[in-house]
């Protein structure tokens, strides 16, 4: 079977290893000179397998006014004309509930934990160098409500297979000394030992080209795709700047663009761009060497060889890319604060928008048409669940039963 696949980030290049590894002809279109140039290029590098907690949960949701006046927060959710960010904003809402934050949680749980077996076994296979490290994320809090709500939550995935490890702050600087010249207070950590971390853009062009060699994949670069059509409830073909193109089966992975070209197939998703920012300076001395979580300010820094990577906020901006140096800032004071002695003397920028789902968990497999498929809508987790949700979408198209429950990962969950 000839596969078409829309999109050649994480999600995109996962679909086509785990694709064309079951024997499919793959072709794969982006609009960029090569692969992970847009949200798979320069996110915070974390593997977090253990994080299962979504946006949308009852303890964020008397948050949320208060971080809508605030430029530093790590949420802004600001009102919008914007019908879709409306009913987006509507949705996140309702998932805040205990009883939809639980099963979202326990939907992001199972697919980590199956990511993290898939992902292993195909670097075994592969060889793929990324600046891996498999030396858990140490999630830190300078707060005391925060770390008890992080208790509970580390408890309740226990009880479903995650162990985590809670720690005091003692403990925390014998696992990474690097924080002891911190100029806050912390109360403690958790350690989440399944966690891994590594460069998803390395990772990703490494795969596209293990891709091409392997299994005779064809990347489309420098193609900007410009509508899906359809014909007897089947997709015929994808028009493109460089004339259309058909297969037998279409796979879409565009992340946040994906509603764009679904809404004129009559196929709503729910899913809305977060922006992110992240910053990258060289790695010295006091640098981290384990990947670091902190909590309280929501950003997340990752070792990638002689290079720190910090990545954090989330602002609802519609599909605007430009890079604001106010949401950059509060990333800046936060690793002045846990470690001052950085070095930011030479550090790069950017930003890219996470394709969020209101609920939390992505959107895989079928649609309302037979040979159209999804694979997006992963928001920040989309390098953590990728390999598990390629795999999955993999079995879909084969006629396989997955080796999870699909529950909660379908549209069918937005009917």
């Amino acid at each position: 079977m000839r596969v078409i696949i829309l999109g050649a980030g994480i999600s995109g290049v996962l679909s086509a290893y785990y694709l064309g590894k079951s024997g499919h002809e793959v072709e794969v279109i982006d609009r960029q000179p090569e692969s992970a140039r847009e949200c798979s290029f320069a996110n915070g590098g974390q593997l977090s397998y253990s994080h299962a907690e979504p946006w949308a949960n009852p303890y964020v949701f008397p948050k949320l006014f208060k971080w809508m006046f605030q430029d530093d927060a790590p949420l802004v959710l600001r009102f919008s004309l914007d019908p879709h960010m409306i009913e987006w904003g509507l949705r996140f809402l309702l998932n805040c509930r205990p009883a939809a934050a639980k099963r979202h949680s326990l939907a992001m749980l199972r697919l980590g934990l199956h990511s993290k077996l898939k992902m292993n076994a195909l670097v075994d296979e592969t060889h793929i160098e990324f600046e891996h490290l498999k030396s858990g994320i140490l999630h830190v809090y300078s707060s005391q409500e925060e770390f008890d709500h992080a208790q509970k939550q580390a408890e309740f995935q226990h009880q479903h297979g995650c162990p985590e490890t809670v720690m005091s702050w003692d403990e925390c600087l014998k696992l990474e000394p690097a924080l002891a010249h911190t100029q806050q207070a912390y109360y403690g950590g958790i350690h989440s030992p399944l966690d891994e971390s590594g460069d998803i853009c390395m990772f990703t062009q490494k795969l596209a080209e293990y891709c091409t060699q392997h299994f005779g994949a064809q990347f489309h670069y420098n193609t900007e795709i410009l509508g899906l059509h359809s014909e007897s409830g089947k997709i015929s073909h994808v028009s493109t700047n460089r004339g259309n193109m058909r297969g037998d089966a279409y796979v879409m992975s565009m992340g946040s663009y994906s509603p764009l070209l679904l809404r004129p197939l009559g196929i709503k998703v729910p899913i809305y761009p977060m922006k992110g920012y992240s910053v990258t300076f060289p790695a010295n001395d006091f640098s981290p060497n384990i990947s670091i979580t902190d909590d309280a300010r929501k950003i997340v820094y990752s070792r990638l060889g002689n290079r720190i990577r910090v990545a954090g906020t989330a602002e609802f901006a519609g599909y605007n890319t430009d890079v604001k140096l106010k949401r950059i800032d509060p990333i800046v004071s936060g690793i002045k604060s846990l470690f001052p002695k950085a070095n930011l003397q030479f550090h790069d920028h950017w930003a890219c928008l996470r394709p969020s789902t209101p609920d939390g968990p992505p959107i895989i497999g079928k649609t309302r048409y037979d040979n159209l498929f999804m694979n997006t809508g992963h928001g920040t987790l989309g390098w953590t669940q990728g390999a598990a949700s390629a795999a999955i979408l993999a079995d879909i198209m084969n006629g396989k039963d997955p080796e999870i429950s699909l529950e909660g990962l379908t549209l069918a969950r937005y009917a």
